[in-house]
């Protein structure tokens, strides 16, 4: 993955003080460093750190949704 690449990954958002059900969403990659298996995504206006096992590199069908 490189930065600038579109990535999937799970989303748990907040409502009312109560956790919504995780929904996979798309994001920028802006950052992602090998040694420390962790990648920087921006997603809806915020930067959020999310571990490699939870990220995988977007395709074309994910682009058009």
């Amino acid at each position: 993955m490189k930065t600038g690449d579109l990535v999937r990954f799970w989303f748990v958002g907040f409502a009312d003080g109560k956790d919504e059900a995780p929904k996979q969403v798309i994001g920028v990659l802006i950052e992602y460093h090998t040694w420390e298996k962790v990648g920087t995504v921006l997603y809806d206006g915020k930067i959020f750190r999310i571990r490699a096992e939870n990220l995988e590199k977007a395709g074309k069908k994910d682009a058009i949704k």
